[in-house]
């Protein structure tokens, strides 16, 4: 049985934030999002929270099939409005500030979080992603992870081209903030580095880097 990208369910939002852990790890990471109860509330509750209601965000998962329990990897695709409008049923006139991006709402991070370098991690990343993209409608990659265990079975592309080919049919740009390590993968898949904001480094020796793909025919 092959690996199969699925739609996350609101009883996935645990097992996400177990495999959030496990990717990413590191010390940048750890600092932000510390392995304990009460972070693993909060991602549960916000970044990884599967609500029907969020017409505009869709997560996605890959599970194991021979263990439907672990989450192998997972993304989460912010849709244009256009597409967010047409799955809600809704018209040109939709009511905007559903359409409002958490990142760009203040955010009550953990007590345990290191609250000064996550404002300005996700702050930056926001203000890049608006001044970068000036309002044209777009595909967004908030976030892909995949599992160490999984690593190196093409789960990341499956993934990123769930997105990429509704961007292609909508004839739409896709907008993402890479890590040091997704860069490859996303250059192989047509995305270009911005030349402006371009990179920013939230922690020593960590660079975020803002990437574009314009669709491809």
């Amino acid at each position: 049985m092959a690996f199969e990208v699925q739609t996350a369910s609101s009883g996935d939002s645990l097992s996400l934030t177990e495999t959030f852990f496990s990717t990413f790890s590191d010390d940048f990471n750890r600092t932000m999002f510390p392995v304990n109860p009460e972070v693993r509330a909060f991602l549960a509750n916000t970044i990884l929270e599967v609500n029907s209601e969020h017409q505009h965000e869709i997560l996605l998962k890959v599970t194991d099939p021979s263990n439907a329990d672990v989450v192998a990897a997972f993304a989460k695709w912010i849709l244009p409005i256009m597409s967010a409008d047409l799955a809600a049923g809704a018209g040109a006139d939709a009511d905007q500030d559903r359409h409002e991006h958490p990142a760009a709402q203040a955010m009550n991070w953990p007590a345990s979080s290191d609250a000064k370098l996550c404002d300005m991690f996700f702050g930056t990343m926001e203000k890049h992603h608006e001044e970068l993209m000036e309002g044209r409608p777009h595909y967004y990659l908030e976030i892909l992870g995949v599992h160490p265990s999984y690593q190196g079975r093409g789960l990341a592309s499956k993934l990123l081209k769930w997105g990429l080919a509704r961007a292609d049919e909508e004839g739409v740009e896709v907008y993402l903030s890479s890590s040091p390590e997704g860069k490859p993968l996303y250059e192989k898949n047509g995305f270009e580095e911005t030349k402006y904001p371009g990179r920013f480094s939230p922690w020593p020796g960590y660079e975020q880097v803002d990437m574009i793909r314009p669709p491809q025919q």
